[in-house]
């Protein structure tokens, strides 16, 4: 496993979102760009991404095994969801910002970093599972993610099953299924609109934390437990169980490496878009992504040398 990658890896995101910080301190990047840059990510160059991870691709894995990692997927998905719900309440403090506490526990950036990171420590045979592993992912994250940032429980609304990435999930199972192959010129539009989801997506968490105080980044002591449950603990339980009953030896390795991820870089444009604590979003994102580049490598090493 290449440590060295891995590390590059974290340094570019580092630097993409340091970019963003300054453009929105010099005000390149005011908050009505960030709203606009921040749909256009969630609605445009994320389902690309999702497409794009299947195509052009010669995949050897059976339709029977793609739906079997679909459920150990949807497993890995729920196991942070079910202990993170009693455990943020034990945080105490204002309930409001507990949804966007659960979120950034719960939800890793398994896209944006997930795909270049795992392919850098478990090679490019990674890519598809990563890929399959986002059809779940997304059906809770758009789900249940939304329920958690914008605190409206009291009523579920089945539109939000119509957003462009989970549709392009359901895509890509049908993609697999069929054994269908794009046309070149679709693969090649989805990787490169795809292509704008990283950079993107750091350039908005950058320009988000700009308008947050330092002080407030670090003196919320709630979100320090948060990080450690995310970066550490989940990633050692989720190893504990799936380890139990996951024979193949890729497939474990790559569920833990994806739930060793930083908080997802939506937590921030979800909060832009469905008014949750965009403060708490960006400050959680940032410092897990930042603390993340001696968390993967620890975890990785620890769990999977």
């Amino acid at each position: 496993m290449d440590m060295q990658a891995i590390i590059s890896q974290m340094v570019v995101l580092f630097i993409m979102i340091a970019i963003g910080f300054l453009s929105g301190k010099i005000k390149l990047l005011a908050e009505e760009g960030v709203k606009a840059l921040s749909k256009a990510i969630l609605y445009v160059s994320l389902p690309c991404t999702i497409l794009n991870s299947v195509m052009g691709d010669d995949l050897s894995i059976t339709t029977g095994e793609t739906l079997y990692f679909v459920l150990i997927s949807l497993i890995a998905v729920l196991i942070p969801l079910i202990i993170a719900a009693p455990a943020i309440r034990l945080l105490g403090g204002d309930k409001k910002k507990h949804g966007m506490y659960r979120y950034l526990a719960v939800f890793g950036n398994v896209a944006n970093m997930g795909f270049p990171v795992t392919m850098a420590i478990l090679g490019a045979a990674s890519a598809f599972y990563v890929a399959v592993f986002n059809i779940p992912y997304i059906l809770v994250c758009y789900s249940i993610g939304v329920i958690m940032v914008s605190g409206k429980t009291e009523k579920f609304d089945p539109k939000i099953f119509l957003n462009p990435s989970l549709i392009a999930g359901f895509v890509v199972v049908l993609i697999v299924a069929t054994g269908f192959k794009a046309p070149a010129i679709i693969s090649d539009v989805t990787r490169v609109v795809g292509g704008i989801t990283t950079p993107g997506a750091m350039l908005v968490i950058g320009a988000s934390l700009s308008r947050v105080p330092l002080k407030t980044t670090l003196s919320d002591w709630r979100l320090y437990p948060v990080i450690l449950f995310k970066l550490l603990i989940m990633p050692v339980i989720i190893w504990l169980i799936l380890k139990q009953f996951v024979t193949k030896e890729l497939i474990l390795n790559v569920l833990v490496v994806l739930s060793a991820m930083a908080s997802g870089a939506m937590a921030t444009i979800f909060a832009i878009e469905y008014g949750g604590d965009e403060h708490v979003a960006s400050s959680g994102v940032c410092l897990t992504t930042l603390l993340s580049g001696i968390t993967i490598p620890l975890v990785v090493y620890v769990l999977l040398v």
